[in-house]
């Protein structure tokens, strides 16, 4: 076998397993068990690349929904952008401002409000540009310590 061919195998056994399928002449046990440990490993990146997925309610079984039909193309922090992108189940801020944000820049909306500390409110798309509009949100003041408020 070539090594361009050895290399398609891989591809294609690697592709079928992350689809939930059974590569031919493999045992459908032991390929759904390679296939969940798959999905965790990547989903497990994902959060650890960005905590906030943490607060994302059913976040394995809306993951791993996603996952099935989504290769990985890039680093976890791509995953995380293209999940809370396409998917549309409720999410935490930041999530659902970056959400928003993503899809303007993705041309599947022409306008979303981002809620995040330190960005402009408003992202509108016009022709071919992006523009963040409004005065910057502030972030939120730290909460006082019982020990710098005077008494």
């Amino acid at each position: 076998m070539t090594r361009e061919a050895l290399r398609q195998r891989q591809e294609d056994v690697l592709g079928a397993l992350l689809r939930g399928e059974v590569p031919g002449g493999f045992d459908p046990r032991s390929a759904e068990l390679t296939a969940r440990v798959l999905r965790t490993k990547r989903r497990s990146d994902a959060v650890e690349a960005v905590p906030h997925l943490r607060d994302v309610t059913d976040l394995a079984a809306r993951f791993d929904r996603w996952a099935a039909g989504h290769p990985r193309s890039g680093c976890a922090h791509d995953d995380v952008v293209d999940f809370v992108t396409d998917d549309d189940g409720v999410l935490p801020e930041p999530l659902a401002s970056i959400r928003s944000v993503e899809r303007v820049y993705r041309r599947r909306a022409r306008w979303a409000r981002d809620r995040r500390p330190g960005a402009r409110p408003w992202v509108l798309a016009v022709g071919p540009w992006v523009w963040h509009a409004g005065p910057r949100v502030a972030p939120a003041s730290p909460p006082a310590s019982s020990a710098l408020v005077s008494k």
